[in-house]
C-alpha cells in the first residue's frame, strides 16, 4: 500500500459522522427510498469539530492484498488511480470523491443542471436495481441524482473530467464524444437501446456506444464454453443463437465468439454477466497449460497412477462382471459398479469408473464463473448446484469462493446437456424469472438452477438430471433404466413398496421384465453418501452407518422405521433416516424462499433481513 507517510488528520468529515450528524429528509425516486444529503463535508462546519474519534487520513493508490478496496460510502470499487481516505475509528476506506462530495454538484457530464447528493435508505429499500449510468455498478450508498433526466451517478464518476471525450483505440479507432441527451439509440457493441446509460458517438462515422460498453474486455473466458472468447463487431456466421440466453444474435452488432473456430457466439451483455465471467481481461495473457491436465499418469498400457491414490497403481478392467457383484462403489461418484470399464487398484479395493478416472484436475462449469479444481473429500459435502449432500470427489472453486463445491456428476455437464430421458438438448437457465416445474420429480421452484429445453416445455432440476441412467437392484436380475413418459396412462406398481407408480414422473424399469420401481425405492434418500463417513455440523458429530440390521431403527425425526440403505447416527445416539432431516433441509419449496449456501431455505422475511444486514455492514 503506497501512502503518504503518517499524514495529519484531514479537514473533511468522516462519511459515517456526516450521515449520522442530523436527521435528513427522506424521499422516494423510481420506487426506492433515499435520504437527501444537504450538509457540508468540511469538519469545521460541525459543532463537534474537536471530536477526534473519527480522524481521516489520506492514502494514495491504496490496494489491499486482493488488489482492491471497496468504498464503504458508495459500496463500489474503482481501481483506476483512485485515492482513499481511511478512518481510524470506523476502520473503513472511503473514496476521496465520496468524502469530498458537496450536496449540490455540477458534473462535467451534466454541466447545465445540478445533481443532488442522496444516500440509500436501507430501512425501507431492500430490493432495488439502480445502477450508475456511467460505470454500470450497483448503487449501494452515496449517489448523485438528477430527477428530470433520471440520471444516477456515483460520486467517483460524477467528478470525472474525461466525460466530454474518450479515446479508446481498442474499442474504436476514432475519438468518442459524449452525447448529453437521453435518446432511443442502439449501441453498436451490445445491440441494446437502453438509455439509462450514457451514450458516446463518433463524429467521423456511424458508431454509437454506451459508456459502459467502451471498456468491455477484448478476450475473456466464460464458464459455459471450454475455449476463450474474443470480442468482434460483426460475426461471419448467420442465424446463430446466444450460448447463454439462447436468443438470436444480430451479426451486425458486437458479440463474443470462440477464439478456436467453434461456431459459438454470445451477446456482449450475456458474456460479461458476473455469474458466468470471472471479471478478468485475458488479452495478451497466455493460455493456462494446466486447464486440461489429466488426473493420472499413464505408467503402461492399461496401468495408471491416479493423483488421489498415488501410493498404488491401478489397472483397467473391461469386463467388470467377473470381479464385482454390484456392492462396490466408485470412489469419485459413489455410484455402484454395474457395467462399463473400471480402474481397480492392484493392491487394495480402491476403484474408479473409467470416466471418473479421466476427470480433469481443473475445469470450468457452466454454473460457476471461476475455475474449479478436483479434490477427494473424506467426509460428505454440500453440492451448490443440485443442493444435495454427497461423498466422493468434489470440484471446488480455486479463486475466492472457498466454500463453493460441486460434485462430479453436476460438474460433468457441459454447455449443452444431452439427457437420455429427453430427445432434445437441454440448456442451463440463467435468467429465471418464474418458477419452473421439474418434469421428472414435479418439484416447482424459482430459486434453484434448472436445465430446460428450447423446443418444448421440458425442464429438469439438477437433482433429477444427475440421477444414474442405469442401475441394478436385487429384485431384478437385469439392468434398470431411468424413464419418463409425459403421456403415459394405466396403473403400474413399484416392485419394492408395492404402491402405484406414476409414469408421468420419473421411474426405473426393466426393459425385459416390464416391471417398474420408484426412484427412491431404488436409490434411497441419500444415494451419494456412503456408509462409514463421519462429519460434524454446528451442533454434533454425525456418522453414516449401513441400515442392514435385522430390525430397522426408528428415526428420531419422523418417528418411522428407516427404510433406506444408510442411517445417520448422531453423537447423542439419535438415529435419523436422511441428511435432509439431520440438517433440517427443505430444499424444494414452491414460491416461498431462497436457498442459502448451506442448503437451508431462507424465507423472504429472513432473506430481506440478511440482505439489509449485509448492506448495513458496510457502515461501522
Amino acid at each position: 500500500m503506497n501512502s503518504i507517510d503518517y499524514p495529519p488528520p484531514s479537514l473533511v468529515i468522516c462519511p459515517f459522522r456526516r450521515i449520522l450528524s442530523r436527521k435528513f429528509e427522506m424521499t422516494e425516486f423510481s420506487g426506492s427510498s433515499f435520504f437527501i444529503i444537504d450538509n457540508s463535508y468540511h469538519i469545521s462546519d460541525y459543532d463537534d469539530a474537536e471530536d477526534e474519534t473519527h480522524q481521516l487520513r489520506l492514502f494514495l493508490g491504496c490496494n489491499n492484498e486482493e488488489g482492491e478496496h471497496y468504498c464503504s460510502a458508495c459500496g463500489n470499487n474503482h481501481k483506476s488511480g483512485t485515492t482513499y481516505y481511511f478512518c481510524n475509528k470506523c476502520k473503513k476506506y472511503y473514496h476521496k470523491e465520496c468524502v469530498e462530495s458537496p450536496p449540490i454538484f455540477f458534473s462535467p457530464c451534466h454541466p447545465k443542471n445540478p445533481l443532488q447528493l442522496l444516500y440509500t435508505n436501507f430501512d425501507t429499500t431492500i430490493y432495488y436495481d439502480k445502477e450508475c449510468h456511467a460505470c454500470g455498478l450497483m448503487i449501494n450508498g452515496l449517489v448523485y441524482y438528477f430527477f428530470t433526466c433520471d440520471l444516477w451517478l456515483d460520486p467517483v464518476c460524477a467528478r470525472k473530467r474525461e466525460f466530454s471525450a474518450i479515446n479508446n483505440p481498442k474499442r474504436h479507432e476514432h475519438m468518442l464524444h459524449y452525447f448529453p441527451r437521453k435518446a432511443s439509440l442502439t449501441c453498436d457493441v451490445c445491440a441494446l437501446d437502453d438509455s439509462k446509460y450514457c451514450f458516446y458517438s463518433c463524429l467521423q462515422c456511424d458508431f454509437i456506444v454506451h459508456r459502459t460498453c467502451i471498456y468491455l474486455p477484448r478476450v475473456i473466458q466464460i464458464s459455459c464454453h471450454i475455449h476463450r472468447l474474443s470480442f468482434t463487431l460483426s460475426l461471419p456466421f448467420q442465424n446463430l443463437f446466444c450460448g447463454v440466453c439462447r436468443r438470436k444474435i444480430n451479426e451486425n452488432y458486437g458479440e463474443y465468439s470462440c477464439t478456436k473456430g467453434c461456431v459459438y457466439a454470445v451477446h456482449s451483455k450475456c458474456a460479461t454477466r458476473l455469474d458466468i465471467w470471472d471479471g478478468k481481461e485475458l488479452e495478451d495473457q497466455p493460455e493456462m497449460l494446466y486447464d486440461n491436465i489429466k488426473s493420472f499418469e499413464e505408467i503402461d498400457d492399461g496401468i495408471i497412477r491416479h493423483f488421489s491414490h498415488a501410493h498404488h497403481l491401478m489397472r483397467l478392467y473391461e469386463n467388470i462382471e467377473r470381479f464385482f457383484d454390484g456392492e462396490q462403489n466408485c470412489q469419485a461418484c459413489i455410484l455402484p459398479l454395474d457395467d462399463g470399464n473400471v480402474y481397480r487398484c492392484m493392491q487394495c479395493d480402491f476403484v474408479f469408473h473409467e470416466a471418473c478416472a479421466n476427470l480433469p484436475r481443473f475445469k470450468y462449469n457452466m454454473a460457476h464463473p471461476h475455475r474449479l479444481i478436483l479434490r477427494p473429500i473424506d467426509k460428505y459435502f454440500f453440492c451448490h448446484v443440485c443442493y444435495r449432500y454427497s461423498c466422493g470427489f468434489s470440484y471446488m472453486c480455486s479463486e475466492g469462493c472457498p466454500s463453493y463445491s460441486v460434485d462430479v456428476r453436476c460438474a460433468s455437464f457441459s454447455e449443452v446437456v444431452d439427457h437420455p430421458s429427453h430427445p432434445h438438448p437441454l440448456f442451463l437457465i440463467y435468467d429465471q424469472k418464474t418458477a419452473q416445474a421439474c418434469s421428472i420429480c414435479g418439484t416447482e421452484s424459482a430459486y434453484i438452477q434448472w436445465l430446460s429445453c428450447a423446443k418444448c416445455d421440458f425442464s429438469l432440476c439438477f437433482r433429477c438430471a444427475t440421477l444414474p441412467y442405469k442401475v441394478k437392484h436385487e429384485d431384478d436380475e437385469h439392468i434398470l433404466t431411468l424413464c419418463y413418459e409425459k403421456n403415459a396412462s394405466g396403473l403400474y406398481w413399484c416392485q419394492v413398496c408395492e404402491k402405484t407408480t406414476n409414469l408421468k414422473k420419473g421411474y426405473y424399469t426393466c426393459n425385459e421384465c416390464g416391471v417398474t420401481f420408484h426412484i427412491k425405492c431404488i436409490l434411497g434418500e441419500d444415494p451419494y453418501i456412503k456408509a462409514g463417513t463421519i462429519t460434524e455440523n454446528c451442533r454434533q458429530k454425525v456418522e453414516v452407518i449401513p441400515n442392514n440390521r435385522l430390525s430397522r431403527p426408528i428415526c428420531n425425526k419422523c418417528q418411522r422405521r428407516c427404510r433406506y440403505k444408510t442411517v445417520f447416527k448422531t453423537s447423542n445416539g439419535n438415529m435419523i433416516c436422511s441428511a435432509r432431516e439431520v440438517y433440517g433441509l427443505r430444499v424444494y419449496v414452491k414460491n416461498v424462499g431462497a436457498i442459502n449456501e448451506f442448503g437451508d431455505v431462507v424465507y423472504f422475511d429472513l432473506l430481506m433481513k440478511r440482505m439489509k444486514e449485509k448492506k448495513e455492514s458496510s457502515w461501522p
